[in-house]
């Protein structure tokens, strides 16, 4: 009987909800943010498809954040605040909690009020809620590593201190939630509790290959590749499920289990009581595809120096290169072994990457790792890379130094970002302060191949050999794993038999989907160690993850094999599903708590009682900001005497 029930517990948990049949109870919902709309990031963009999710759901929302002038999102009400910049990370503030999101907290009468990477605004509001509203249950969500970051910007003292101020906030929740199962893992090893897997999903009507814009590549200087490209690597069951997903694509219908999804639709029509998948009826189509919209036209690009601002200081100097350029003779014989399957292909390969570009993203690896590209396959290869941060800049300049063929496309989104994917060869993702990496599963759904860190948030969506090649930072930057010479190493990745994988040629093209690498995940130190320019274990770095460039970019068969599963496993992560994921935690931890929803009549009679004496507006707080504002002119009164 024990096993029966656990079973069926289990059944519940992977759908959507128990009985597909059964109406769920509108939900009101107040969010806590640290940031908002219009900034955007990971962040702000899952959180904007969580309210479009409650909207369409018919639910109910508030939202609490910094004051970016929206009153309004998807139909929920956005109360702002007002914050102090941040000097270390522009673009980010310091915000403060005022009386008022108390007030409309109790007006509003939540039934669970959800903490979205609490840390200085969320540390406000927690103990206000537990006083105000104590029968409310809270979750929170962990979206950024932002201890982790103390140790990359040289305060690894003040890393502890803010793990211990993270655990306490995310303790006081009774669920917390983070997008990945590398991610739970760390947090579970740091003591969180209750923590459980809110995923993202990608729009495959949106990111696919049929984005591709010839006329945007022409841009960057890459001719169009041939119109049909053989590959005879992919099983028919596998080809069959690339079939239906560009079918589906095209139909405005996401798939969200592949061609097997289809066969159990079918089984359900003729039985009722089956339990199996029901995406069809779960997941609401999204309307037909964009495929021709005008806006794939180029966007302007960023190659130059032009309309970079000049940073503060005359006396800027970039760093020495990260590798050194002596050894002519190595490059030279691998030179002449490969020139001729280089001038085999027409196109250039295009590297593309995607995100903010910021210090802790690390793309000085991937720079570095392009620099050292033997000349003839970095000659066929094209770097892009889209975003906007505070190191375009320095960036920029780098790139110039080293005469690099790459272009700074700024930030892009919607059909134009889409088609930046579609026209691209590789993806090219150095970050390993991911929680999940929302634009590597972009770059899967528009059929490219990711050459990334085996680090947290890449390493869930990556097989490594299957959908993209992985790099174990820690084995590459020891000192004591055995090398051979660069030269033996070089031509060694390029037969398929790199020294940093036990993988052969045929693994690699394989049908293998266990993501990741079987090794554990560095931690941040031994990231961090291995990354800081100008060390022997960043020299080494380097020369690996120019391997596994190069291996990509000279072979282009895999590289269409990897494109293709990588789409087939893309699609079956759809937003719809990873939406509803939080909407089932809300459900369960009001269930546990025990509260009742009340009617719409009994919630408009208690909000206009609370009008009438809600908490912070009585005499005591209004004879406070009279002092207060007493007390301010005359300190200014006595600035102006003096």
């Amino acid at each position: 009987m024990a096993s029966a029930q656990t079973a069926s517990v289990n059944l519940n948990r992977s759908l959507p909800y128990a009985n597909t049949d059964q109406k769920r109870p509108k939900l009101r919902v107040a969010i806590v943010t640290e940031n908002f709309l219009p900034k955007v990031d990971g962040v702000t963009r899952t959180l904007a498809r969580l309210l479009e999710h409650l909207n369409a759901e018919g639910h109910e929302a508030i939202v609490f954040g910094p004051e970016t002038g929206i009153r309004q999102y998807a139909g929920h009400a956005v109360v702002g605040t007002f914050g102090v910049p941040l000097i270390v990370y522009p673009g980010l503030k310091l915000n403060f909690m005022r009386p008022r999101f108390v007030r409309r907290l109790q007006q509003f009468k939540p039934d669970v009020i959800h903490f979205v990477d609490p840390i200085w605004l969320g540390a406000q509001m927690l103990p206000a809620v537990q006083k105000w509203l104590p029968h409310v249950p809270c979750v929170s969500s962990y979206h950024t590593n932002l201890p982790t970051y103390a140790t990359l910007f040289g305060m690894p003292w003040l890393e502890e201190t803010m793990w211990n101020l993270t655990r306490s906030l995310h303790a006081r929740c009774e669920m917390v939630f983070c997008p990945s199962e590398s991610t739970r893992r760390m947090l579970r090893g740091k003591g969180f509790e209750n923590v459980e897997i809110w995923s993202r999903g990608v729009d495959t009507t949106m990111f696919g290959p049929s984005a591709r814009d010839d006329n945007l590549r022409a841009s960057w200087g890459c001719t169009p590749n041939p119109a049909t490209l053989q590959n005879t690597s992919l099983s028919s069951s596998e080809a069959e499920q690339l079939a239906l997903v560009q079918l589906a694509a095209k139909l405005g219908i996401q798939v969200s289990r592949g061609s097997s999804a289809m066969h159990r639709r079918k089984s359900q029509l003729t039985n009722g009581n089956s339990p199996d998948d029901e995406s069809f009826i779960r997941t609401p189509p999204t309307g037909p595809s964009l495929t021709g919209s005008p806006e794939l036209s180029p966007p302007p690009s960023y190659d130059s120096l032009s309309g970079v601002p000049e940073l503060p200081g005359a006396a800027f100097e970039l760093p020495p290169p990260a590798l050194p350029t002596n050894n002519k003779s190595s490059s030279q014989v691998v030179t002449s072994t490969i020139t001729a399957n280089t001038q085999q292909q027409t196109s250039k390969t295009v590297l593309l990457y995607v995100g903010r570009i910021s210090w802790e993203k690390n793309i000085r690896l991937l720079i570095e790792a392009f620099r050292v590209l033997p000349a003839p396959v970095r000659a066929n290869a094209k770097l892009v890379i889209v975003g906007d941060g505070p190191a375009r800049a320095d960036l920029t300049r780098l790139c110039q130094k080293y005469q690099l063929d790459a272009t700074f496309m700024g930030h892009q989104k919607g059909q134009r970002l889409a088609s930046m994917y579609a026209s691209s060869s590789l993806f090219a993702f150095p970050s390993f302060t991911e929680t999940f990496g929302q634009v590597v599963l972009e770059a899967l759904a528009s059929g490219l191949p990711v050459i990334g860190l085996h680090a947290e948030g890449t390493s869930d969506l990556v097989s490594h050999g299957t959908t993209g090649l992985l790099l174990d930072v820690k084995a590459s930057s020891t000192p004591s794993s055995p090398r051979s010479s660069p030269q033996k190493n070089r031509l060694a990745a390029l037969r398929g038999e790199s020294t940093l994988t036990n993988k052969t040629t045929s693994d690699l093209s394989g049908s293998d989907t266990t993501n990741g690498l079987p090794t554990p995940i560095p931690s941040v130190g031994e990231f961090a160690f291995a990354m800081h320019p100008n060390t022997p274990a960043f020299e080494s770095c380097t020369r690996e993850y120019s391997l596994l460039l190069e291996r990509l970019i000279r072979d282009r068969n895999l590289r269409t094999a990897m494109g293709q599963r990588a789409q087939i496993q893309a699609s079956k992560k759809t937003w719809w599903d990873a939406m509803d994921a939080v909407v089932r935690g809300y459900e369960k931890v009001i269930q546990e708590r025990g509260t009742s929803n009340l009617s719409d009549e009994e919630l408009e009679a208690l909000r206009k009682e609370q009008q009438k004496v809600a908490p912070l507006t009585g005499p005591i707080a209004k004879l406070c900001v009279v002092v207060y504002l007493a007390l301010f002119v005359a300190l200014w009164l006595s600035m102006l005497r003096d």
